[in-house]
């Protein structure tokens, strides 16, 4: 359940993105300062170039200042005409109500949208040559801002939007198709070729300018990281593709959808191999494939890691059967599919070892086989710690995931686990490995996935479960976003009508199947029932009818509510994972944090506590650490954006406890 609170989050909270560029706090960083000369207003005149770089987004705005004849005096500033335009939003300059320059270099100028004093903003500063620095203020935020001289400004186009580099495509969400951008600016005014500028727009929305971040994995693959959207958003390039076309899954939360890009129109006519993008992917591929990423997922078993510790790959043969027969070689049999993985060997093990192994497993969505979140791999790291303490691990991709085959789409938390348990007993025929001590840990989703193994295998030698939920996942859902929705300042009855809107998206989820039409028209009128509560989550976009701006508030949330028809999203609102509890007998060792925002440790350890009270078979150590959130760093605040700024991936207060418990059942010396 890694990311589980962006997927659940985004069904009444992803219109948040979609805001005004009136109305947020942001740092700034510009260019550095030219020589400074003659304070004369003439020679303003001509476009200036600022970006304004929100902790979502970063907007161009253009103002153009026009020619005047008187220049400005000790005693008085001259009086100054000119434009302001946010290209990235809309293509309308809006003229300044106001605009002064006085000998001293200052320069201020006020707009007042549409004539309404209530959208009105201002801006004060100080020039230094081509560059002039200051402060923009709103009724709602004082923010520093830069703009610089431009000689001219790129032809907008429609797509292009005065970028070298434009490329588009459309994602499937069954309900709809969004069509997405991204652009890239390498070329003054708007940047320079040693620090381009990857931005991301959802044109559907009609939201733009979500930086991006360029790196590779790993394995090769190229990302294109969006961390200012919800849910880890990123899409991975599949290098083989770039050329005329790029390739490769987006990745937002649950769902990966598959994603072609193309160049815009405008730009086709240009030549493929001076596209910026093109450069930066082919660049960013054949560093990793030099590099080679220092330390590959799977070397071979010759190959060494740190300490002495050796990785090798396995893959298990499993069959589908919620899959129809296809014919092979004449006979009807039922379609197979691969799990691939890492096992990872401590240091001076051999074939007549007798050691622990420990089998881990992620948390929901497509999850790679070191559970990657952002700049962080958990199960990586924990496997390379289980090694140094003289403990085998085994990990692997998800079904449908990295080298792992099969359909995870279709797939439910039950298939999951069946996963899980092949792996497993996979696990116990390796030689090296004694089958009597092996385990399983797991994180979030994979905390109801371990004890659903061990209630079924009883030879399930222990149970670590980072996070893992006591309650079925309607209520889970319902507890991440107040919690994280309080954390974010809103307020009490916002909070209330969000959770009583999910509540009643998941009752119509959970209905038998039905006609779909139907469906959809009950969950639009459930969320305009809501919209007096709901309207203050989501600002308007400039020039946007409050009927405009409700109706692509609903259309966002529809979308979302597909995502809780899917079968994994199902299974996973009914079931009670406390069921499992009740039976298995494995020792069991369970951690929270307690800034988890996302599997609440209180409530969730006190109702496994009741739980395992009632198993007499059942010896479980419940714990609740201090300062970790959900991946088990410690933070301030638990929220999932404080995620990949921590610096550790896990935090050595749960390495700790973890030795010690298994010391205690004689698996660490």
């Amino acid at each position: 359940m890694a990311n589980t609170s962006h997927r659940a989050f985004l069904a009444v909270r992803f219109c948040c993105i979609a805001c005004s560029w009136l109305c947020w706090a942001t740092t700034w960083a510009w260019l550095p300062s030219a020589i400074a000369q003659d304070q004369t207003s003439a020679d303003l005149v001509g476009p200036w170039i600022g970006w304004l770089e929100t902790p979502a987004q970063h907007l161009r705005l253009l103002i153009r200042i026009d020619p005047t004849s008187d220049g400005p005096s000790d005693s008085a500033p001259a009086e100054i005409a000119g434009t302001i335009t946010s290209p990235d939003q809309k293509p309308d300059s809006l003229p300044f109500a106001r605009c002064t320059f006085s000998s001293d270099g200052t320069l201020e100028f006020t707009v007042i949208p549409g004539g309404d004093a209530n959208l009105s903003y201002s801006f004060r500063g100080k020039r230094n040559g081509n560059r002039i620095d200051g402060e923009f203020q709103n009724a709602n935020a004082k923010l520093p801002l830069s703009f610089r001289k431009a000689d001219s400004v790129p032809d907008e186009g429609i797509d292009r939007l005065g970028a070298p580099s434009a490329w588009k495509g459309d994602l499937d969400l069954a309900v709809r198709k969004i069509s997405v951008r991204f652009r890239v600016y390498d070329q003054p005014p708007y940047a320079d070729p040693q620090s381009p500028r990857i931005l991301f727009d959802s044109l559907s929305e009609k939201v733009s300018g979500f930086p991006v971040r360029l790196t590779t994995d790993d394995k090769g693959k190229v990302i294109l990281s969006i961390p200012s959207l919800p849910g880890n958003a990123k899409f991975l390039v599949d290098p083989a593709t770039i050329g005329e076309s790029i390739r490769g899954r987006f990745i937002q939360s649950l769902l990966p959808l598959a994603l072609e890009l193309n160049r815009v129109d405008e730009l086709k006519g240009d030549p493929l191999e001076a596209d910026p993008l093109i450069g930066l992917l082919k660049k960013a591929n054949a560093l990793s494939s030099r590099e080679g990423n220092a330390e590959p997922t799977a070397p071979s078993m010759t190959e060494s890691l740190p300490d002495g510790i050796r990785e090798e790959e396995f893959a298990i043969e499993r069959v589908d059967y919620r899959k129809s027969k296809v014919k092979q070689d004449g006979r009807w049999v039922q379609p197979k599919f691969r799990i691939s993985g890492t096992i990872t060997w401590p240091a001076g093990t051999s074939s007549e070892s007798k050691i622990p192994a420990v089998v881990m497993v992620s948390g929901s969505g497509p999850q790679d086989r070191d559970e990657t979140i952002g700049s962080h791999q958990p199960f990586r790291v924990i496997a390379h710690w289980l090694a140094k303490h003289g403990v085998a691990s085994l990990r692997y991709d998800d079904r449908g995931t990295g080298a792992s085959t099969g359909e995870f789409l279709s797939s439910t938390t039950f298939d999951f686990a069946d996963d899980a348990a092949a792996v497993w007993q996979h696990a116990r025929t390796l030689e090296g490995i004694d089958r009597l001590r092996v385990g399983l840990l797991g994180h979030s989703e994979g905390g109801i996935i371990g004890p659903m193994v061990a209630a079924n295998e009883p030879e399930v030698a222990f149970l670590i479960l980072l996070a893992p939920p006591a309650f079925a996942g309607s209520e889970i859902l319902a507890t991440q976003i107040d919690r994280i929705s309080e954390l974010q300042g809103v307020d009490a009855s916002t909070r209330h009508a969000s959770i009583k809107l999910q509540r009643t998206l998941q009752s119509l989820a959970l209905e038998p199947e039905s006609d779909e039409a139907q469906t959809m028209s009950r969950a639009r009128q459930a969320v305009l029932e809501q919209w007096d509560a709901l309207q203050g989550m989501s600002e308007a976009l400039p020039g946007e009818s409050e009927d405009a701006r409700r109706q692509r508030v609903v259309d966002q949330i529809l979308a979302q509510f597909k995502g809780l028809q899917t079968p994994w999203m199902r299974y996973f609102l009914a079931f009670d994972p406390t069921s499992a509890w009740l039976v298995m007998r494995a020792p069991t060792l369970a951690i929270w944090g307690d800034k988890d925002v996302q599997v609440i440790a209180g409530p969730n350890r006190e109702r496994l506590f009741d739980v395992a009270s009632r198993n007499p078979r059942l010896k479980g150590d419940l714990v609740v650490l201090p300062g970790l959130n959900h991946l088990m760093q410690r933070a301030e605040t638990g929220l999932p954006d404080e995620y990949d700024r921590i610096v550790d991936t896990v935090d050595s207060s749960a390495f700790d406890v973890i030795r010690e418990w298994m010391r205690q059942q004689n698996l660490m010396p």
